[in-house]
């Protein structure tokens, strides 16, 4: 009988090794903190939820399909990429975590990712860009990573794990941070037409881009010229419109015309919308929630919502005052 026990006892010590040998994994060479920022078993990932001081995103799988809070299908090439890196991410050194103290300086640029299965998290850290790197802090951990995706030195990881829901729709046009944005330019109908131009500490300052554009007396209205800027993160268009650039052009076409926007970034990406009214056969009132634009050098045009566009043609005078 106590042959049986100690036979018991030592099985049972066996059994316990075993099973930290194999939670530990002490055969992997990679760095231990890899496990807490690579997403291993991606195809079981079903819900992605990406958070900023700003915006909050869900991303769902349902049937092999990702949906954008559940409803809109989603940009396949953005979760594409959102998976891939998430998948990748290499550890490059490692620091403290005084980076992201819990004040609201610290955290103003802070995205929490956060990946289920089902109810389960899989996986959770908040990443930031930092020093002109990319810092990322797991969850519950004393300390933080510098990781990069290599293969892709100069992507962007704050774009690829974007909390904005506009970086996830399909069809989307333009996708350019306020502070990536170098030039924005309006051509208006009316005449007006006027350049705001943003150097790289941040400052942006106006001037006419036309013989009988006159700016208006005070200073530029801060507010009103930072939200501009903020409007280019997410223009989609609704579809094509099944309308040639050629017809636009024509002089008959031109008592269309509302604007012409521009905007340009510091890389050197250039986008154009030339923005005409629709109307839905000749001589109807014009439509009320929807124009005919032509994007850039692009043959065939397209209809975008008016909630991106109204925001984007208002007059030089909007720009200045209280």
């Amino acid at each position: 009988m106590k042959n049986r026990r100690i036979l018991l006892a030592t099985l049972s010590l066996i059994i316990v090794v075993l099973a930290l040998i194999l939670l530990l994994r002490p055969w992997e060479t990679g760095n231990r903190g890899e496990r807490s920022v690579v997403l291993r078993d991606v195809e079981d990932v079903d819900r992605i939820v990406l958070a900023d001081p700003y915006n909050t995103t869900e991303l769902t799988r349902v049937e092999g399909k990702w949906y954008l809070f559940g409803k809109e299908t989603v940009n396949p090439v953005s979760i594409e990429n959102l998976l891939i890196a998430a998948s990748r991410l290499e550890i490059s050194s490692i620091t403290e975590n005084e980076v992201f103290a819990d004040t609201a300086e610290s955290r103003a640029d802070v995205t929490e990712v956060t990946y289920y299965k089902g109810e389960r998290v899989l996986l959770t850290y908040s990443l930031k860009a930092y020093s002109g790197r990319y810092l990322l802090s797991p969850a519950g951990s004393a300390r933080s990573y510098y990781v990069d995706l290599p293969g892709y030195p100069g992507l962007e990881l704050d774009r690829v794990f974007s909390a904005t829901p506009g970086h996830y729709r399909e069809h989307l046009l333009i996708d350019l941070r306020p502070s990536e944005i170098s030039h924005i330019r309006i051509e208006l109908t009316s005449g007006d037409a006027f350049r705001f131009t943003q150097d790289l500490n941040g400052d942006i300052h106006c001037e006419a881009a036309s013989e009988q554009t006159h700016l208006p007396d005070g200073n530029l209205n801060e507010l009103t010229v930072r939200l501009l800027f903020s409007y280019f993160n997410s223009i989609r268009f609704e579809q094509m419109a099944g309308i040639s650039a050629d017809s636009l052009l024509s002089p008959e076409a031109q008592e269309w015309k509302l604007a012409t926007i521009t905007v340009e970034s510091f890389s050197g990406e250039h986008h154009a919308l030339r923005v005409f009214s629709y109307h839905e056969e000749p001589g109807a009132e014009p439509d009320l929630f929807k124009a005919v634009v032509l994007y850039d050098n692009e043959q065939d045009a397209m209809f975008i919502n008016y909630i991106y566009l109204d925001v984007l043609m208002r007059g030089i005078s909007h720009y200045f005052g209280e």
